[in-house]
């Protein structure tokens, strides 16, 4: 999950497959993809991931100015994310800090139905199960099963009404819940929650930008040649560090995500290597010719492992 904010209970399972989806989930899913375009609402979020939870109240709103989202977090540090647009302020008082960053994509700050999922078929399968009801909403429950050993499943819940994902599961090789994300409650709105959106006042606060990093490059100079089948490259940075360059290249089948850094190679032995693993997220770490590789993705072990075992400098490929 993205989120990478990510038990299940007993439903009836009726399978459908990926090129028939039932015209009343193939609607739904359309309308998702349109969901934050036109919809104000409020609600609180409960994300659990390891054995944390945080809750945070969330509002969103649309007006002529485009999409405003804001995250106050109700446990833990204080905290305030606000996104409009494409642009993301974080704000945290304890700290006097403000960061800012810029969502690729103009992405919601929390968790949403990827635009793309009936055109996952090769990849997962998607299985209607019993309608449920979350934060008194009736809720269309679809669970989304890898069709092999190297992604996890998904587990969605979604407002029967408007398509608002109410609650999301990451489920592990075993289907063990291992992160979640679930509104307890959501009232939609007849207009902008104005409340949400103040000024933000910054005197005071250190402000830092989190976009410093160079153009994509569009041919880097590291590739995989083992992905899983369905990953490709979906970009190619090189972010300056007190490391010196690293080279961060991104993959992705659509749902799930993986990283590939490549440090310079004094770096090498000072870091162990093999498989580690945090709750969903895991992570293989690699030398190769003089230099230190690390993959990390929410996927499973077998597929960060595979993938840093094939990561080479391009000039290294037969035939090149």
């Amino acid at each position: 999950m993205r989120f990478v904010f990510l038990v299940p209970g007993l439903f009836l399972s009726v399978c459908l497959s990926m090129p028939a989806v039932a015209s009343d989930v193939s609607d739904l899913l359309k309308k998702m993809t349109t969901t934050d375009d036109h919809l104000n609402y409020q609600g609180v979020l409960v994300l659990r991931k390891l054995d944390n939870l945080v809750a945070m109240h969330v509002e969103h709103g649309v007006d002529d100015r485009g999409v405003w989202e804001s995250m106050v977090s109700l446990n833990g540090e204080a905290s305030r994310v606000v996104r409009v647009n494409d642009k993301v302020t974080s704000i945290y008082p304890e700290r006097r800090l403000l960061t800012v960053t810029h969502s690729k994509n103009k992405h919601s700050l929390h968790p949403a139905l990827p635009e793309n999922l009936e055109k996952l078929e090769a990849y997962y399968t998607i299985n209607r199960l019993k309608n449920d009801r979350i934060a008194n909403h009736s809720a269309v429950v679809l669970d989304v099963v890898p069709n092999d050993g190297l992604r996890y499943g998904y587990r969605y819940w979604l407002d029967e009404q408007t398509g608002v994902l109410l609650r999301c599961d990451l489920l592990n090789e075993d289907r063990r819940v291992v992160e979640q994300m679930m509104f307890t409650m959501l009232e939609y709105l007849p207009s902008i929650p104005a409340s949400a959106f103040a000024e933000i006042d910054s005197k005071g606060f250190r402000e830092r930008q989190l976009d410093q990093v160079t153009p994509a490059q569009q041919n880097p100079a590291w590739q995989v040649n083992n992905l899983p089948t369905g990953f490709m490259l979906t970009q190619s940075r090189v972010r300056e560090t007190s490391k010196g360059e690293v080279l961060h290249l991104a993959y992705s089948d659509g749902l799930a995500s993986v990283s590939v850094f490549v440090e310079p190679g004094q770096f090498v032995h000072k870091k162990p290597e093999g498989a580690t693993s945090m709750g969903a997220l895991n992570a293989y770490r690699v030398s190769v010719n003089q230099h230190f590789v690390m993959v990390m993705g929410e996927v499973p072990a077998a597929a960060v492992k595979q993938i840093a075992q094939s990561v080479v400098p391009v000039e290294a490929v037969p035939g090149e």
